[in-house]
């Protein structure tokens, strides 16, 4: 999958996935993780959520192979031979442990999740190795996404249109703030992490301080329209 930008792999890989093109899906799903692109971007929030059981196994496969490439000592502080060399093995070894661990999928996510040791970060970035926590934390997020976007794109409406600030710089703006929103959720609100997130979900590098800045925005804009912005783990 040399050649294709992030955004027509991801495109790529949702067709694939979804028609069932277990081959062009595991290509694709490793093109964006050697793009650095971890497998929680890969879905549309609008994705439907009851995968069969194949499917299921084929996330679980990608975030493991996600996990292979992005976290390469975690194998060090794994408890279990078995588990290790599922993040360590030969391509062989690890569709043979991937098979093991999955267990037909009677093994849930959350168990996995404890055997490979996986911090919040770790299972962030992961599609379907999630704790019961995690998976609700971010389900909340994606229950919100709409009606943050809504938010911020009524506010820009108001913002006056000049020369250096047209209706095309306004709809780059609204959508570089809705996704800076969705990963500040995703970092707690650091700024420096959520940079960081950033980067992965579109290519693009950008600072601390400008992270911060659009987040202070958002969060402004977001309490006038009584929608909250706080990351779930500060809800109570």
């Amino acid at each position: 999958m040399e050649g294709f930008e992030r955004d027509e792999l991801v495109t790529k890989f949702r067709s694939a996935f979804h028609a069932g093109k277990r081959l062009a899906s595991l290509l694709c799903a490793d093109g964006l993780i050697a793009q650095g692109v971890p497998p929680t971007f890969w879905h549309s929030h609008l994705s439907r959520s009851d995968f069969n059981l194949v499917q299921r196994f084929d996330l679980f496969a990608y975030d493991v192979r996600w996990l292979r490439s992005a976290y390469p000592s975690h194998a060090l502080t794994v408890r279990y031979r078995r588990c290790r060399l599922l993040l360590t093995g030969t391509e062989r070894n690890f569709w043979h442990e991937a098979e093991f661990s999955f267990y037909a999928g009677r093994r849930p996510a959350w168990k996995i999740v404890g055997s490979l040791s996986l911090d919040e970060r770790q299972q962030t970035d992961c599609q379907w190795l999630r704790s019961a926590p995690v998976a609700r934390r971010l389900q909340a997020v994606t229950a919100r996404r709409d009606r943050v976007f809504a938010a911020l794109q009524e506010d820009l409406r108001g913002v006056r249109r000049i020369a250096t600030f047209t209706d095309d710089d306004a709809k780059a703006l609204l959508l570089r703030r809705h996704r800076l929103w969705l990963c500040g959720q995703m970092a707690g609100g650091k700024p420096s992490e959520t940079a960081q997130r950033y980067r992965q979900m579109t290519g693009e590098i950008i600072g601390r301080a400008l992270a911060a800045n659009h987040l202070r925005k958002v969060d402004e804009v977001l309490r006038k329209t009584e929608v909250t912005s706080r990351p779930e783990r500060e809800m109570t």
